[in-house]
């Protein structure tokens, strides 16, 4: 239940327009109710007496008497006063155009809300995502949440649109055609009320077979989701490899799973109608026994019998209908348990409380007996370094030894698991990290482009800034020559993830964008390794010019392109294990010569 009453919780702020749909939705709930009500006249006055009956019993006012009276149609509509061929009609014409007045706006305001909830709780997963550490991200495939996002969401939003609209309105009728039954034959009604109770019982019965259906349903779309995902994403590979077919056969087994989870859902959703059926006959069946032994009586007249039958068999549909939304209910119940699962992540990475800004950088950036896992493993152990105003550090070593690790923690993407790590004397878990992140640049290996304009992809999220510095900030990245060719310039949209563009084009602009941004500390992660050549000499060039006056710290597998850096540090299995100019490191005969030799051998072949 606690699912539930935070899906109601996001309807709270729309309660208002929620309440006054509820009520008009009731209103023509009732109305469809008085409809039924309307047969009576026709069996009564016209039907009987065109086959020269008269009603067997004497019965209380219909509701056309009633109406009328109370409408005063006897002096309004003289002509048409006692004719119930006339009257109902009218009647029912008239009922139905005022219900469905009521019934427009009051699903649109019930679907409104329910819309509106939803967007509302859309946001806020993704807003709790977007805030997650990188662990998160590893730990969580995207394909798993996007399914959270979207399937997920959308199971979520059938709910809480049209079928919350039709729960009102039939929950309404329910008890309008339960009066109107006992108003014209309370004994039929007692037998229906014993009913009830049996239609309702498979409804209840099976929901929790159906939600533990559906929630192994939405688990496997949540698999082929990511399966999708890494296919599409990694399709240059499989065609290379010829490994579509491989590739199908997986996706079809992921489909297969699939299918079976939601069979097993269809199965418990489809077996409470077939019982509701076979319990409204035998009800049904009662009724009429009941109802030919009060007629043979003489206590029950054509037209009572005829109303009492008409409600009873709108009851069965509403209870059906019911049952359907139930059914839905249960489905979107599992799918908000995954959602709200998701949503309440703690978050790893946040800012501690009483977390103040970040003073602006003047001096150096320490790491203090650093230490990192991840889990059990150990990443880096008793790291001791600092990163000087204006140095450049380069970072070196084998696969593995923790670079990019040691270069994660000083955004904070993850947080050291001992030691610490400062700027300036203060403690990086101890600032803002909006405070913190506005001060570091980062390029890295793969560059992230969006589907948007190369001007909005460079001033990313900075709608304020002019087109002039956007193009010095091109200009200073080697990249306006290639922009003003493009089709539109600097208006020219890129496509998902700048497909459009050559990976030398697309670091580059990612090499733009840290200019803008205008960072005093800079990180590069092997921002020139997946490069050819004539790439690399372009793209080094807007990297010198990026780092020029800034505390860069450099991550880099070819030791070429590290030369020129002031210090150099080589790690190896989470260590510090020398430090030095390039030239002290070749005469030391240690690591970094080693791998100097072997990179140069085989550049040399």
């Amino acid at each position: 239940m606690s699912s539930l009453k935070r899906l109601v919780g996001y309807l709270r702020p729309y309660l208002s327009r929620m309440a006054l749909g509820a009520f008009l939705l009731a209103l023509s709930g009732a109305l469809m109710a008085l409809v039924i009500a309307t047969v009576k006249p026709l069996v009564d006055r016209v039907l009987l007496p065109s086959m020269g009956h008269a009603p067997a019993v004497t019965a209380p006012p219909d509701l056309v008497d009633r109406i009328r009276t109370w409408l005063r149609f006897d002096a309004l509509l003289d002509w048409a006063a006692g004719h119930a061929f006339v009257e109902v009609p009218a009647l029912i014409v008239a009922i139905f155009l005022v219900r469905g007045v009521f019934l427009y706006f009051g699903q649109y305001l019930t679907i409104r809300c329910g819309a509106s909830a939803i967007r509302d709780l859309r946001a806020r997963l993704y807003e709790s995502i977007a805030f997650q550490s990188l662990g998160f991200f590893h730990a969580n495939p995207s394909g798993v949440i996007l399914s959270r996002i979207l399937s997920d969401m959308q199971r979520l939003e059938r709910v809480t649109t049209m079928p919350l609209a039709d729960l009102v309105r039939v929950g309404a009728m329910v008890p309008f055609l339960v009066a109107i039954a006992i108003y014209h034959e309370w004994r039929m009604s007692i037998v229906a009320f014993v009913a009830l109770p049996l239609l309702g019982y498979p409804m209840v019965r099976l929901g929790r077979r159906l939600r533990r259906a559906s929630t192994a349903s939405q688990e496997n779309m949540g698999r082929v989701t990511s399966l999708l995902s890494e296919s599409i994403g990694g399709v240059r590979v499989v065609q290379a490899f010829s490994m579509e077919r491989y590739e199908i056969s997986r996706f079809r087994a992921a489909l297969d799973r699939m299918l079976w989870a939601d069979l097993k859902a269809a199965r418990a959703q489809a077996l409470a109608p077939a019982v509701m059926e076979i319990l409204g006959a035998v009800v049904g069946a009662v009724l009429f026994g009941v109802a030919g032994w009060s007629i043979s009586q003489g206590r029950l007249g054509a037209g009572d019998f005829t109303v009492v039958l008409g409600a009873f068999g709108m009851l069965f549909a509403s209870v059906r209908r019911l049952n359907a939304i139930y059914a839905e209910m249960q489905t979107a119940l599992a799918a908000s348990a995954r959602v709200f699962d998701m949503m309440d992540r703690t978050r790893a990475i946040e800012d501690a409380e009483g977390a103040r800004p970040l003073p602006p950088f003047e001096r150096e950036v320490r790491f203090e007996g650093l230490g990192f896992r991840y889990g059990d493993e150990a990443v880096l152990t008793d790291v001791e370094l600092v990163l000087r105003k204006g140095e450049t550090v380069a970072l070196v070593g084998p696969s593995g030894s923790g670079k990019s690790s040691l270069a994660n923690l000083i955004p904070r993407f993850y947080d050291p698991s001992g030691g610490r790590i400062t700027i300036d004397g203060t403690d990086l878990r101890t600032v803002t990290l909006d405070s913190l992140r506005a001060q570091i640049g980062l390029v890295t290996q793969e560059t992230v482009l969006f589907d948007d304009t190369v001007r909005n992809n460079i001033a990313y999220g900075r709608a304020d800034v002019p087109l002039e510095r956007v193009i010095e900030a091109a200009r200073a990245s080697q990249a306006h020559e290639f922009i003003e060719e493009l089709p539109q310039g600097y208006d020219t949209p890129l496509g998902e993830r700048g497909a459009r563009l050559s990976l030398g084009q697309r670091q580059r602009l990612s090499i733009a964008r840290a200019l803008l941004k205008d960072p005093p500390i800079l990180i590069l992660d092997e921002a020139t390794s997946a490069l050819d050549a004539e790439s690399e000499t372009l793209v080094q060039q807007a990297l010198e010019r990026l780092m020029r006056g800034r505390t860069s710290l450099v991550i880099a597998h070819r030791l070429a392109t590290v030369r020129a850096a002031d210090r150099i540090v080589v790690l190896d299995r989470g260590r510090i294990v020398e430090h030095g100019t390039h030239r002290d490191l070749l005469a030391r005969r240690g690591l970094y010569a080693h791998l100097h030799e072997l990179q140069f051998r085989e550049g040399a072949r």
